[in-house]
């Protein structure tokens, strides 16, 4: 145990970050202080908030310091622990980091798992923080009731992919936005959705919006902003509920040129609400418990994308930002300890 591999931000970008943004080196072992634990760190998370963490700008956390392993929840198990609570052998997700090892503070450690809920591996997705994005977003926010219409962004990903079944489990009709054929199909014969809209190839997004929705949005889950939350806004109807969990498609300034929208939220009586997971943290052990349960039912179903070692994570994370990923986007580190 002499070093520690991680995968540090070598420098700041001003766009999308790319690879040659990481560097890969050997950090010094960590040591647990008192009330920290050490962890051998098994998966990390690649998400699309990513891009808002290294750059250098307002966000709801500071930027990733240059020269410092990137942020990332994973699940880690424990090998040293002067946490109570937490012995050798627990598995955990907490902020890992994209290293080997890390001594963890309570604070910094969100769960422990129980590997015999379902694999370990949904810990960091559909039963971890995508899945409390999802419910937050679509049942606390959304609300769809039997017969209305839903419509949701990067449907074929981790969150947009479940956010639409949790729609159809309360009777909706879900239409999903994704940017391939591949993916469009994907959508309705694996997930579900009643119709999906591949963006990349209609001209008029707001018109194909429209064919797909002929009675109007009744919930809009939305992960993308920009000109497809303008398309997604012509369609909405009086009462409608808007869920903003991501601005992928803003520039990463975030600043962008677009109609003006209050005019036409006061007249349709639209609610808008952005929400951050993170601010739900309290809940997810009764969320995690709701959604294992219409997993185990095969009422939800999930996809996995697990990159083999973790210096593949830099280009897992261009490919995510790249639309190039289907499901959850994850990288093995380690294997766990029997």
């Amino acid at each position: 145990m002499s070093g520690n591999l991680q995968i540090v931000l070598g420098r700041r970008p001003t766009a999308r970050p790319a690879v040659r943004d990481f560097v890969v080196c050997e950090g010094d072992f960590p040591v647990a202080g008192p009330d920290e634990a050490l962890v051998r760190t098994i998966l990390v998370s690649v998400d699309p908030a990513m891009r808002g963490w290294v750059l250098d700008g307002p966000n709801y956390l500071p930027p990733v310091p240059v020269g410092s392993p990137m942020r990332s929840f994973g699940i880690g198990q424990v090998v040293v622990s002067n946490l109570p609570g937490f012995g050798p052998g627990d598995l955990v997700v907490g902020m890992t980091g994209w290293q080997e090892w890390a001594a963890l503070r309570r604070t910094e450690i969100q769960r422990r798992i129980d590997p015999g809920l379902a694999p370990v591996s949904t810990a960091l997705g559909v039963l971890g923080v995508t899945g409390l994005t999802a419910y937050v977003g679509m049942l606390d926010i959304g609300r769809p009731t039997p017969g209305s219409t839903v419509l949701v962004t990067t449907a074929a990903g981790a969150v947009g992919s479940l956010a639409g079944q949790l729609a159809s489990l309360q009777g909706a009709r879900t239409v999903g936005l994704t940017g391939s054929d591949e993916k469009r199909r994907l959508c309705v014969e694996h997930f579900g959705f009643d119709a999906a809209i591949d963006y990349r190839a209609e001209d008029d997004l707001a018109e194909a919006i429209r064919c797909a929705c002929p009675d109007g949005v009744d919930v809009f889950f939305d992960s993308v902003g920009g000109a497809t939350l303008d398309a997604a806004l012509a369609n909405l109807n009086v009462g409608a509920r808007v869920a903003v969990c991501g601005t992928i498609g803003l520039p990463p300034d975030g600043e962008a040129d677009g109609p003006r929208i209050e005019r036409r939220i006061l007249v349709n009586r639209i609610s808008m609400q952005g929400f951050l997971a993170t601010d739900h943290l309290h809940r997810i052990d009764g969320v995690v418990e709701e959604l294992a349960g219409w997993l185990r039912a095969g009422r939800i179903r999930h996809r996995e994308e697990i990159s083999p070692v973790l210096t593949d994570a830099p280009a897992a994370l261009v490919r995510l930002l790249e639309g190039r990923n289907t499901g959850k986007s994850l990288v093995r580190v380690a294997d766990i300890d029997p």
